[in-house]
């Protein structure tokens, strides 16, 4: 509640308006997958893991450039009042498909800690409407990610 004060603040102060935001696509997938994590109000380890691997694979990183994106999309994220900006940022650089990919690569980040936690379940939910998206494209992204977490 404070930080989402302190930006509208900052807005209103001469920062740049929320519609001039416009965050690195990077950064702003970065930004989604730490929001899903801290949504049950735990952020586990695993969870951490998951992030840093999905980006590294995703993006083709290497470690320090993944704790780099981290630190990035935490400042960024904790400027922001809400998720607007990224989401955006993701619906105007990304295909279809590509969207595609980001909701799996939630859906791996949700069940990292092995459970799906109510608050987790209405983040993607919203997601889904601010990425505009097909709830069918969710429905295989999270069947996707719950194989291939079978696999593991």
């Amino acid at each position: 509640m404070l930080k989402q004060l302190k930006a509208l603040l900052e807005v209103s102060q001469g920062s740049p308006r929320l519609s001039e935001m416009k965050p690195e696509p990077q950064v702003a997938v970065c930004a989604v997958l730490l929001e899903v994590a801290h949504a049950d109000h735990d952020f586990a380890e695993e969870e951490r893991h998951q992030i840093a691997l999905l980006l590294q694979h995703h993006f083709d990183l290497h470690a320090d450039e993944v704790e780099d994106l981290m630190a990035r999309a935490k400042t960024e994220r904790d400027a922001m009042p809400d998720l607007w900006p990224f989401t955006r940022a993701i619906s105007q650089n990304f295909s279809p498909e590509e969207k595609a990919q980001v909701l799996e690569m939630v859906w791996k980040v949700v069940f990292a800690d092995g459970r799906l936690d109510a608050y987790e379940e209405q983040l993607i939910r919203k997601l889904e409407t601010m990425l505009a998206v097909n709830h069918s494209l969710v429905i295989d992204a999270k069947l996707k990610a719950r194989a291939s977490q079978q696999k593991s």
